[in-house]
């Protein structure tokens, strides 16, 4: 049978912007309205770029290219034991274009790049507005995913922009301690609606790419603390002898080292806004103290220590609670229980 002509596309989706889908289709606008057919996904899928090819199994060749050079691009993940390897990569969508027209010059053929339509625009910003807002509800922590301190982040759209993780939610770049969203901002030469998560890799993965993958796992926070440095400035006396915290609250995301100096909530950390009339004097004025480390959304800009676990939890709610029984492990296990197993 001769072989017949048709499209290698790449095409986006709102849902999960660290991808971009590459595949190959005689008719690329049928292929999109048969993905957008189904509803697991909020946002439809749009045609980005094609390139015209003489052979069917095209796209074949462009995933062997992606898989030689950049095999952990590729998503995969194990259904019930099989893996299974998708048409999906994580990379920017103009880095694809990047390889179609690297594919089309062998061809002479140069790949068409579509403009976003309005409507393509809002979902977009819709998209990331949600994303922002689900990473301020919880902020992307580098120890949850088991990275630690001294690894390498690169920035997505220039592999020679490499930092360096410098805490739980901080990393190093050109000698200066910043966050992912500021320097996904610079970069981007962007003030706002920027999430950095999107920018940057570890291993090949994108961030967030990588939390998410982690919690459909149930991985998300399940790691190794022991070799993790905390954000502190100087080192605990014994690194290995300590406990990372969360609080149960799931409306102020807050996390401390429990060592035997005692109890220090981490930059990052988010905390109440609203101090509650019952709240003992001690916690206003502690907050009058630290003023200097909350910034205007009452998350941490340093960490401050505590004696007390019901002294970090009062601090952080704004009101009188029991820290043993506001705090957990990664594991989910209760402070109060750690405790009388004598951890």
């Amino acid at each position: 049978m001769p072989a017949k002509d048709g499209y290698i596309y790449v095409l986006t989706n709102p849902s999960f912007p660290e991808y971009v889908k590459i595949g190959y289709a005689d008719n690329v606008d049928e292929r999109v309205a048969q993905l957008n057919r189904s509803e697991c996904t909020p946002f439809a899928f749009r045609k980005y770029a094609t390139l015209h090819v003489a052979n069917r199994l095209a796209d074949k060749n462009i995933h062997k290219i992606i898989d030689k050079f950049k095999p952990e691009l590729r998503a995969k993940e194990n259904v019930n034991g099989k893996m299974r390897i998708r048409e999906f990569f994580a990379m920017p969508a103009e880095e694809a274009v990047d390889l179609l027209e690297t594919i089309g010059s062998i061809y002479g053929e140069t790949p068409q790049v579509y403009e976003r339509t309005e409507d393509e625009k809002r979902e977009e910003k819709i998209a990331t507005d949600a994303a922002i807002a689900t990473e301020r509800r919880s902020p992307f922590s580098f120890y949850k995913c088991g990275i630690k301190d001294g690894a390498k982040i690169v920035y997505i759209n220039d592999s020679s922009i490499i930092c360096t993780v410098a805490g739980d939610r901080e990393i190093n770049y050109n000698g200066k301690n910043t966050s992912l969203t500021a320097l996904a901002k610079k970069l981007l030469k962007k003030d706002n609606g920027i999430q950095g998560t999107l920018y940057f890799t570890y291993n090949g993965e994108v961030l967030s790419a990588l939390r998410k993958r982690l919690e459909d796992e149930n991985k998300y926070a399940i790691c190794d603390d022991t070799d993790l440095k905390t954000t502190t400035d100087k080192d605990v006396e014994e690194p290995n002898n300590y406990t990372l915290l969360y609080f149960t609250m799931s409306k102020y995301p807050a996390t401390c080292m429990w060592s035997k100096d005692g109890y220090l909530l981490l930059k990052g950390s988010k905390i109440s806004s609203v101090i509650a009339p019952s709240c003992k004097d001690w916690v206003k004025k502690a907050r009058e103290e630290n003023a200097d480390k909350i910034n205007a959304d009452y998350i941490l800009t340093d960490d401050i220590m505590f004696k007390s676990s019901s002294a970090v939890a009062t601090f952080v709610s704004a009101s009188s609670l029991n820290g043993k029984k506001c705090w957990k492990d990664a594991n989910g296990t209760l402070l109060k229980e750690l405790i009388e197993k004598g951890e």
